[in-house]
């Protein structure tokens, strides 16, 4: 159906939500080569072994470390940094990783928002039916595990089920009409009770208290007039519904939704957290061959520490690197659907060895993002550089050039970040 046809379908006085219209408007803005950046972030924990993770030789005949090999393929498409200068400890670490406002307390809550992907997603909002989208492996959800926070500062816990993740983004895409009108009522009435309750809180609560109320009342408003709007179903082809509930399959399935997501123009913000601020606790990679908790490793408390870190970290590569070829393999005009997206993988620590909780050696693994003019194929060492002015930098790097500052430092452009 063409975008007229399509427009009349909906009834002259119909109205359009404004993702419609954008997504409308970005089917002709692909015809002409022109696509959306998209800001994809990966967490997991416990930072990484110094000679694990460090490549060989220079700034682009760099050789690849053992956790940087799975990658080696896409190393065009690669940009290594180290050297971020930030707060430590495991709190800390977790609440500045995304928010660069660190923890005063030692609770591990960021003393503000937003994290960067929300800071994208308010920037886009409108532009997809979904503000963001968060997924989680085994994450535990204590509130110093949360990595994502909205601009008042409130915790955005990821989806843990590959399933729930994929029944998100197959609402907005290929719904049936008569299901998606029921679910939409059904939704809207939960809304009103919520809503209800929270406000009749309102007046017994702390002021500090009040702004995250206030925060869920505008959120829930704003999902209340979207439920207002008539739906408009939109069709993107998806993968089957996800099976299985172990660590690879989930992680298998969150990059298959992932790149759906991304694909379908669903949303143009994702994460992805890994466990929590220890790493996956429960001992969860037994089906890679490690007994061991990713935490008790990185502390040297396991039988083989240094081999069973390695062995997670090259994991968590793999699967990092399978998102990335993913997300290579669908064509957008002369690249590639990962041309147009930022995808950054981070830790709470810097390098280090066992016990280190230190943040005086940050490292970042970016992949992608040629379309927003990153640079490509390369390691580059920033010594001191604080890491806010990285966080800063990703603002206008994905285009937000208005931006003065970014959580409590980060006011400098980091230029090796870019082409």
């Amino acid at each position: 159906m063409n975008r007229r046809k399509f427009i009349a379908s909906l009834g002259a006085g119909a109205f359009i939500a404004p993702w419609v219209t954008q997504l409308l408007v970005r089917g002709a803005a692909a015809a002409e080569g022109e696509f959306p950046l998209r800001f994809f972030v990966l967490f997991t924990g416990n930072g990484q072994f110094p000679d694990h993770w460090i490549p060989g030789g220079g700034e682009l005949d760099w050789t690849p470390s053992p956790v940087i090999a799975p990658m080696n393929d896409l190393r065009d498409k690669l940009l290594l940094l180290r050297g971020f200068r930030g707060d430590g400890s495991h709190s800390v670490g977790m609440s500045e990783t995304l928010t660069g406002r660190p923890s005063t307390n030692g609770d591990g809550v960021a003393t503000g928002g937003p994290s960067i992907d929300q800071f994208f997603a308010d920037n886009w909002h409108g532009n997809t039916p979904l503000h963001s989208l968060e997924v989680g492996v085994m994450p535990a959800n204590e509130a110093s595990d949360q990595i994502c926070y909205s601009a008042a500062g409130l915790p955005i816990p990821p989806i843990g089920q590959s399933l729930g993740a994929f029944e998100r983004v197959f609402a907005v895409t290929n719904e049936d009409p008569e299901v998606a009108v029921l679910r939409r009522s059904q939704k809207s009435s939960v809304l009103d009770v919520i809503a209800g309750d929270l406000t009749a809180l309102h007046g017994r609560i702390g002021a500090r208290s009040r702004l995250l109320l206030d925060e869920h009342l505008t959120l829930i408003r704003e999902q209340e007039l979207d439920l207002q709007q008539p739906f408009v179903p939109s069709q993107c082809p998806l993968h089957e519904a996800p099976v299985g509930d172990g660590l690879r399959e989930t992680w298998d399935n969150h990059n298959d939704t992932l790149a759906a997501a991304f694909r379908c123009d669903a949303t143009r913000v994702a994460s992805m957290r890994v466990g929590g601020w220890g790493g996956i606790e429960s001992g969860g990679y037994p089906e890679i061959g490690i007994q061991a908790a990713h935490h008790d490793a990185a502390h040297g408390g396991s039988p083989d520490p240094y081999n069973d870190l390695l062995g997670i970290n090259t994991f968590h590569a793999e699967q990092f690197s399978n998102l990335l070829r993913l997300l290579d393999g669908v064509p957008e005009g002369d690249g590639t659907l990962l041309d147009s997206t930022v995808c950054l993988w981070v830790n709470e620590f810097g390098l280090g060895d066992f016990n280190h909780h230190g943040r005086d050696d940050i490292h970042v693994v970016l992949g992608g993002g040629a379309c927003a003019g990153m640079a490509q194929g390369a390691y580059r060492v920033l010594p001191g550089t604080d890491y806010g002015h990285f966080l800063f930098a990703l603002t206008h790097l994905l285009g937000e050039t208005g931006a003065t500052q970014f959580g409590d430092r980060g006011d400098t452009l980091v230029d090796e970040l870019f082409a």
